[in-house]
């Protein structure tokens, strides 16, 4: 038995049972699906199709989730944003020229994109305006991922190297020269290592040192890792295998056959109870399954909780899990004032946003008006100046006239 602890909250009033849980994929066949999770009684669930978007001209590379917010990114070059409290378009980003390869949040202010054409884009949420553009890479950006405290990052590119990022400065700090063309780069839940996967070895590196520590070897094709405790991680490929690795004694806790064909995306999130974990799977053939793991046996085979055939072919993956809500009153008069009380606080968010939306273009009317009574000044003092030496030649003609 193995004790592992997870990386995140596993109190059993913020487990999936309270929330609803959507998991998001995108897919070679243009589409962004969406995928509701119903638990049942036997702690089972069933999958829903929920909503299905056909915005993009290109295959789906990349969705992310960032609080209610969703990103996909496309062979059309093209980032789209949607509200999935609304299920509404909020946004249509083309700053790229080149096929996206990386979507990624920090919290719920900035959204980051790498693409085909070298470049590392910085958005703000809400405005989705590219606020800082990071350049270096000759060539195409592989894959990119930002430090837990959101002061760094790290991309790969098909230069192989590896680019250390100061998110603070806006700008490189570190090349590293890498040996082979790496797949994925991968941050550890507190930030003190960081994984660099490469065809089927997956290097991890110590933040302290910059330095690979040690090297696994898992025989078969990598396409898909994730950490599963700070320590642990599991990893899909090839093989059709979910592994769960240990790091940190180096040992490998077990493996089962997940799938029929090659793991393409791999997700955790807390499960039902509060010593649970829910580990989502798809594969390349379309089929997206929920897995139970017990935290404090992590070698026992997992437990298949539910599965969906989506009938197409999955690229990409992220998991949407609104914020815990506490239980109401049944009282209606209870449901009201906290309905009021949430409408009152969005009301009060919007009227924040388009508070600084004014100020930012009252500093732009009052920079406007400084340069324009600049202006105004100079041109008086010229008109002044003219004016003064055009009545002094005036003067002195008539001067000589009268005599």
């Amino acid at each position: 038995m193995v004790a592992a602890a997870w990386c995140g909250t596993a109190d059993e009033s913020h487990s999936t049972m309270k929330r609803k849980l959507q998991i998001i994929v995108g897919t070679n066949e243009e589409f962004v699906l969406g995928y509701d999770v119903t638990h049942k009684e036997d702690r089972r669930v069933s999958l829903h199709q929920i909503f299905a978007d056909h915005s993009h001209n290109g295959s789906v590379r990349q969705v992310a989730v960032g609080g209610k917010i969703l990103a996909s990114g496309a062979a059309d070059e093209m980032i789209r944003v949607f509200n999935l409290a609304t299920r509404t378009e909020v946004g249509i980003i083309m700053e790229h020229q080149g096929t996206i390869s990386s979507l990624s949040f920090h919290g719920a202010t900035h959204l980051f994109s790498a693409a085909e054409d070298g470049n590392i884009c910085i958005y703000k949420q809400g405005k989705w305006q590219c606020e800082k553009t990071l350049r270096g890479h000759r060539g195409g950006v592989v894959d990119l991922a930002v430090h837990p405290s959101g002061k760094m990052a790290l991309s790969i590119g098909r230069d192989n190297t590896l680019r250390t990022w100061n998110l603070i400065k806006g700008r490189k700090a570190y090349i590293t020269k890498l040996k082979g063309a790496a797949d994925s780069v991968h941050w550890s839940p507190k930030g003190m290592q960081y994984l660099i996967v490469k065809g089927s070895c997956v290097d991890i590196y110590e933040v302290a040192t910059g330095h690979v520590e040690h090297s696994i070897d898992f025989k078969e094709h990598i396409s898909a890792l994730t950490f599963v405790t700070d320590d642990i991680i599991a990893v899909g490929g090839e093989g059709k295998n979910i592994c769960l690795y240990d790091i940190a004694t180096k040992i490998e806790m077990g493996q089962w056959t997940a799938h029929a064909s090659r793991v393409k995306c791999l997700c955790t999130l807390p499960g039902i109870a509060a010593e649970e974990l829910w580990l989502v799977s798809a594969s390349s053939d379309g089929i997206i399954k929920v897995w139970s793991l017990e935290l404090l046996s992590l070698c026992s085979e997992p437990k298949l909780l539910g599965e969906v055939n989506t009938t197409c072919r999955i690229i990409c993956m992220d998991v949407y899990l609104p914020p815990y809500t506490p239980a109401l009153d049944t009282d209606p008069a209870g449901l009201d004032e906290f309905a009021s009380s949430e409408e009152e606080k969005e009301i009060k968010e919007e009227e924040e946003d388009e508070g600084k939306d004014k100020e930012e273009e009252e500093e732009d009317r009052k920079q406007q008006y400084e340069e324009i009574k600049k202006k105004a000044e100079f041109n008086l003092k010229l008109e002044r100046k003219k004016h003064k030496s055009s009545q002094g030649l005036s003067s002195k003609t008539k001067k000589i006239k009268f005599k």
